[in-house]
């Protein structure tokens, strides 16, 4: 395990992640939720750090087991500053459509809307190589998505975390990540093409 950590950037990255959410959320969730004044307020951080705390202890064992069954899964062999740039957009994202779209959300931590776009990137970045299990992940989080938006089943995650899940979040996370693997796309067939001219 440890050799795995110290090979991969995906595993460093999730080595620091997970201890991470956990000091904040030893520190106090309240300190860092997002806020629907934070406009006003000027507390300009909890745009990213309401994605790194939890409403509590369960909800945060599930997301940092999910951010462990994504990177097994998708092994996207990001680099750290790609990691750490892509879940910066994916929390600032998130919280900028919550304060135009959601003006009635008071509070939210959780890390669930980035983990859905960084599953989307992931599944992604492994289609060249397995698209068989890319597939299976894009389409489990896109069905996923439309049956929470419409309420076709209740999974019941609210009941066993202790408050009420806001789905919005992960609609947000998938689109989010479309938005990102488009603007990456561009940029790298951009820049290859710069280098192969010159």
């Amino acid at each position: 395990m440890w050799d795995r950590v110290r090979q991969s950037p995906d595993w460093r990255f999730v080595a620091i992640v997970i201890p991470l959410m956990a000091l904040l959320q030893v520190i106090g969730p309240e300190y860092f939720r997002y806020e629907q004044d934070w406009v006003t307020s000027g507390e300009i951080w909890r745009v990213v750090s309401a994605h790194w705390v939890h409403v509590g202890w369960l909800h945060w064992l599930f997301n940092s087991l999910s951010l462990m069954v994504m990177v097994s899964l998708t092994s996207p062999g990001w680099s750290i500053r790609r990691w750490v740039l892509q879940t910066l957009c994916l929390a600032v994202g998130i919280s900028i459509l919550f304060t135009f779209l959601n003006p009635d959300l008071v509070s939210y931590a959780g890390h669930s809307g980035v983990l859905y776009g960084l599953f989307i990137l992931g599944a992604l970045s492994l289609f060249a190589h397995d698209r068989l299990i890319a597939m299976l992940v894009i389409a489990a989080i896109v069905i996923k998505v439309v049956m929470e938006q419409f309420d076709f089943y209740d999974f019941n995650t609210g009941e066993m975390i202790g408050a009420r899940v806001i789905v919005d979040a992960h609609l947000y996370g998938l689109l989010i990540a479309i938005a990102i693997a488009l603007i990456w796309a561009t940029y790298t067939m951009n820049y290859g093409q710069t280098e192969h001219s010159n």
